[in-house]
C-alpha cells in the first residue's frame, strides 16, 4: 500500500470532536457523514466513540455526585433534617438523574401546598411556601402548585386567586431569568406565566372578565420571555379568549379559542380540546346560539374525561342543560343535570350546584309544577345569600317574584320586589335599565309575570356572559 493511499485513508476519518458532537447532539444534516462513516463500521472510530461515551458518563456521575452534596443539607442542619433528605433521596420511585428528583420533590411538595390551600387555608399554605424558599425544587413546586390550582378555582375562586399572588410573589427567590447566570431548571419568567394564567381563571370565576384579559396577556408576555413553546402560549389564547367572552368580546374571543383548540389538536391535548370546544359553546351561549352551543358542548362532554377533568367536565354538562331548556328538551336537561351533580359536590363547586339547582327548578316552573319551583328558588336564595354568591340571589328571587305572581299572589310580588331593592345589591344591579323596568312595571298585573321572567332571564343570562343590551320589555311585548 503506497504512503500516499495511506494518508488519503488516514483524512478520512472524522475528528474526534466531530465524534463527539454526534455523540452528545445526536445526527444532523451537518455531521451525516459523520454517522454514515460509524454506520459503515470502523474499528478506529468506533474505539474513539467508546472512549467519549465513558467520558461523558463520567462527567454525568461527577455532576450528580455535585448536586448530591449541593442539595445535602449543610453539617450544622438538625440531624433530622439531614436524615430526611437521605431517606427522600434513596426512595424507590424517585428519579435517578438530578433535575428528574427536583421535579418529582417539587411536585410533592406542590400537592401538599395546594392541599393546604383547600383544608387548613391560605396563610398555611403561605407559611408552607415560605418553608421552601432555600429549597433546591423550589422552582418546580411554584411551577407545579399553579398547576395542581387551577382544576380548584372554581370551589373557592378568591381564595386561590391569592393563591395565585402569592405564588407569584414568592418567585423572588428564583435568582435568574432564563438568559441570565447559570442554567435554572425553572425560571422565574415561567413561574410568573403559570400564575399569571392561575390568576386570569380566578378572575374569570369571580366575574372580573376584563381583569381576568389583562392577566392572561402578562402570562403570554412571561412565557415569552422564557422562551416558551407554542403550547404555553396556547393555554394564553385559551384563558385569554375565555375571559373575553365574558368581557362581551366575542370576535376577540373566537379567534384566541380556535387558535387554543388548533394548537391543542397538534399536540394531542384531548382534555384541553375539550376545555377549548367548552368555552367556545360559553361563547354561543353568550350570543344566545344555543343550537351551535351544544354541539360545542357535546364535543367538550366526548373529549373531557370525568374523572381526570373533573371540574371541567362538570361546568361542561352544566351549561348543556342550560341549553337544553333553552331548546326545550326538558327531559334530556333533566338527564343532563343528574350526570353532574355528584361530581359537583364530590369537587365542592358550589356555584355549579346552584347552577343545577336552578335549572331543575326552572324546569319546574317551566312544567307549570309553580308551587314546587316556589319551594326550590327559596331553597336556593338562602344558600346563596349564605354563600354570598349575589348574582345567584337576584336571579332566585326574581324567580320566586315569577312564582308568586303566576300563583295570582300580587301583592306578594310588590313586597318581593321591593325587598330585592333594599337587599345589599352592587349599585351596578340596582341602576341597570332592566331592574328599573322592574320597577316601574311591576304595578301592571297583566304584566307582571312575563315582564318578571323576561327580566329573571335577562339577569341570568348576565350571569352566563351574555352582554347584549337590554331591551325594554313592552317593545318585546309589542313584538318591536
Amino acid at each position: 500500500m503506497s504512503a500516499e493511499f495511506r494518508t488519503d485513508a488516514s483524512s478520512s476519518h472524522p475528528e474526534q470532536w466531530e465524534l463527539f458532537e454526534l455523540l452528545t447532539e445526536g445526527s444532523t444534516e451537518l455531521n451525516a457523514h459523520v454517522k454514515a462513516h460509524v454506520t459503515a463500521g470502523c474499528p478506529p472510530c468506533e474505539k474513539h466513540l467508546d472512549d467519549i461515551r465513558t467520558l461523558s458518563r463520567a462527567r454525568e456521575m461527577k455532576e450528580e455526585f455535585d448536586a448530591f452534596f449541593d442539595e445535602l443539607p449543610q453539617d450544622d442542619a438538625p440531624a433530622g433534617e439531614r436524615e430526611e433528605f437521605l431517606l427522600k433521596f434513596k426512595t424507590k420511585n424517585r428519579p435517578a438523574d438530578r433535575l428528574g428528583r427536583l421535579a418529582h420533590d417539587g411536585r410533592q411538595l406542590a400537592a401538599e401546598i395546594v392541599k393546604a390551600v383547600s383544608e387548613e387555608g391560605l396563610e398555611k399554605a403561605k407559611e408552607l411556601l415560605g418553608k421552601i424558599e432555600a429549597d433546591p425544587s423550589r422552582g418546580y413546586a411554584y411551577l407545579y402548585a399553579c398547576q395542581l390550582a387551577m382544576p380548584k378555582v372554581p370551589t373557592d375562586s378568591a381564595k386561590f386567586l391569592e393563591f395565585a399572588k402569592a405564588v407569584a410573589e414568592m418567585t423572588k427567590c428564583l435568582p435568574f431569568l432564563r438568559d441570565k447566570g447559570p442554567a435554572q431548571p425553572v425560571c422565574r419568567e415561567q413561574v410568573l406565566g403559570e400564575a399569571a394564567l392561575l390568576e386570569s381563571n380566578a378572575l374569570n370565576f369571580l366575574g372580573r372578565a376584563e381583569e381576568a384579559q389583562a392577566s392572561a396577556s402578562a402570562a403570554r408576555i412571561h412565557f415569552l420571555a422564557a422562551g416558551e413553546d407554542s403550547f404555553a402560549l396556547a393555554l394564553v389564547d385559551y384563558f385569554e379568549g375565555s375571559a373575553a367572552t365574558f368581557a362581551g368580546q366575542f370576535a376577540v374571543s373566537w379567534k384566541f379559542l380556535k387558535s387554543a383548540r388548533s394548537e391543542f389538536q397538534v399536540y394531542g391535548q384531548e382534555n384541553w380540546q375539550g376545555r377549548a370546544e367548552a368555552a367556545m359553546g360559553v361563547l354561543l351561549v353568550g350570543r344566545e346560539r344555543y343550537e351551535s352551543a351544544l354541539h360545542f358542548y357535546d364535543g367538550a362532554v366526548r373529549l373531557l374525561h370525568h374523572e381526570l377533568d373533573g371540574a371541567a367536565y362538570t361546568a361542561t354538562l352544566v351549561g348543556r342543560g342550560f341549553c337544553l331548556i333553552r331548546l326545550g328538551r326538558l327531559e334530556a336537561a333533566k338527564a343532563a343535570y343528574a350526570r353532574c351533580i355528584s361530581h359537583a359536590r364530590r369537587l365542592g363547586m358550589s356555584a355549579h350546584l346552584l347552577m343545577v339547582r336552578n335549572g331543575l327548578a326552572t324546569i319546574e316552573l317551566i312544567k307549570g309544577n309553580t308551587t314546587r319551583a316556589l319551594r326550590s328558588f327559596e331553597r336556593i336564595s338562602a344558600d346563596a345569600t349564605e354563600q354570598g354568591l349575589e348574582q345567584f340571589v337576584l336571579c332566585a328571587q326574581l324567580r320566586i317574584a315569577e312564582c308568586l305572581a303566576r300563583l295570582g299572589r300580587s301583592d306578594e310580588v310588590a313586597k318581593r320586589v321591593s325587598a330585592i331593592r333594599n337587599s345589599v345589591f352592587s349599585e351596578a344591579i340596582l341602576s341597570d335599565p332592566a331592574y328599573r323596568d322592574l320597577c316601574e312595571g311591576i304595578g301592571s298585573q297583566a304584566t307582571a309575570p312575563g315582564l318578571i321572567a323576561y327580566i329573571a332571564d335577562y339577569f341570568d343570562g348576565r350571569n352566563r356572559g351574555v352582554r347584549t343590551p337590554y331591551k325594554p320589555f313592552r317593545l318585546v311585548a309589542n313584538g318591536s
